[in-house]
């Protein structure tokens, strides 16, 4: 360990759990010193079956999440603290580092820090996998994952930016300086000026899908009608769609002239699905596999991922008036619902996938909007 690291360690790592030892022995108490044996259930019945519980619990797990959201804000509220302090001005000469270099020695000061959180995602981790819960394991350790890198963006901020207010600052702020990816320049627009129809949107497709699942599946498990009403909801995306085809030919034309690869291109479409995805996404982990099978889960993911994509793709054939638009969203829906009836969802998947891949290579360039007067 160089000079670098160690100060670190003892300046920041160190005195951090220094101060909250007592917090740290009271947590090892309860979870591990605490149990008994009850029913011939020791140690190891007591962490699995709360494993159990929190992953198979919606609630529980949320609620779960939220500490780890806590105990993060209460890291960066000491290292910022620690930071600010008079006596450890002497760290603000990392800011003559390498930015790279800089936020990799904050991702490695942040990893100490989650050190009791990882331990103790490893044991949800080998819990989950014994009981065949890989979705929620999964999305425990994107969530930590995510919670980490946006941590350590925050202390490379603090220490290059040491006159800056200590108050959490706006995502704008937080990554100011950061080169904004394509896909990214989308999400600021509807967090700015589609809000409501975001969030509308996202309500009935996530209420309806959870609430239409948990109730269904305990009677008979048949997806068939719930599959018609989610798609409905994947379908309403079309109109943010169409709006941020608008926005991108409105305001982003200057990319198209930029020396980027076709394939570089799409991928920024496939990646900002994704992202709009998430809350859809979070919904089928949460049902999976308690109320849904893994490969429904796989196949509603895919079925949404797949529509978004060619509803993108279809307006670089021509951008279509919005009346023109939903008709054709009508026409997609009647398929969705003979491929339900004949069950060929993944088949068909596929198809507008590829479809959507087809189009944006023969159109791409080709495209050009039509203004009519």
């Amino acid at each position: 360990m160089n000079i670098i690291h160690t100060v670190l360690v003892k300046s920041l790592v160190k005195t951090f759990y220094r101060q909250h030892a007592g917090l740290f022995v009271f947590l090892f108490i309860v979870m591990f010193g605490a149990v008994g044996r009850v029913d011939n259930a020791g140690l190891l019945d007591y962490h699995l079956s709360l494993v159990r519980a929190m992953l198979g619990n919606p609630f529980l797990f949320l609620i779960i999440l939220f500490l780890w959201f806590l105990y993060a804000q209460k890291s960066v509220q000491y290292i910022v603290s620690t930071l600010r302090r008079p006596d450890f001005s002497f760290l603000h000469m990392l800011s003559l580092l390498g930015r790279k270099r800089l936020f990799r020695l904050m991702l490695w000061i942040q990893f100490l820090l989650f050190i009791p959180i990882i331990i103790y995602l490893l044991i949800i981790f080998i819990a989950g996998f014994y009981s065949h819960m890989y979705l929620p394991c999964l999305a425990a350790t994107v969530y930590l994952f995510v919670i980490w890198i946006i941590t350590a963006r925050w202390y490379l901020f603090v220490i290059q930016n040491p006159g800056m207010s200590s108050s959490i600052p706006r995502m704008v702020v937080l990554f100011k300086g950061m080169r904004m990816p394509f896909g990214g320049l989308f999400l600021r627009y509807i967090v700015r000026n589609k809000k409501l129809l975001f969030s509308g949107i996202k309500l009935y497709s996530c209420c309806i899908l959870y609430l239409m699942v948990i109730n269904q599946t305990k009677v008979e498990y048949d997806l068939s009608m719930i599959t018609l009403f989610f798609s409905l909801g994947i379908l309403g995306h079309g109109l943010l769609i169409h709006q941020l085809r608008d926005f991108e030919e409105t305001r982003l034309t200057f990319y198209r002239s930029l020396p980027v690869t076709m394939l570089h291109r799409f991928a920024q479409y496939t990646i900002l699905y994704i992202v709009l995805l998430l809350p859809e996404i979070i919904t089928i982990i949460l049902l999976t596999p308690k109320y849904l099978h893994v490969k429904d889960a796989v196949i509603f993911f895919l079925l949404a991922y797949s529509v978004l994509l060619f509803l993108n793709s279809l307006l670089f054939i021509e951008f279509y008036p919005m009346k023109d638009y939903l008709k054709i969203t009508f026409c997609i829906f009647f398929v969705l619902f003979l491929s339900v009836l004949t069950v060929t969802l993944p088949l068909l998947c596929l198809v507008f996938f590829l479809s959507s891949a087809g189009i944006f290579f023969w159109r791409y360039y080709r495209f050009e909007r039509v203004t009519v007067f």
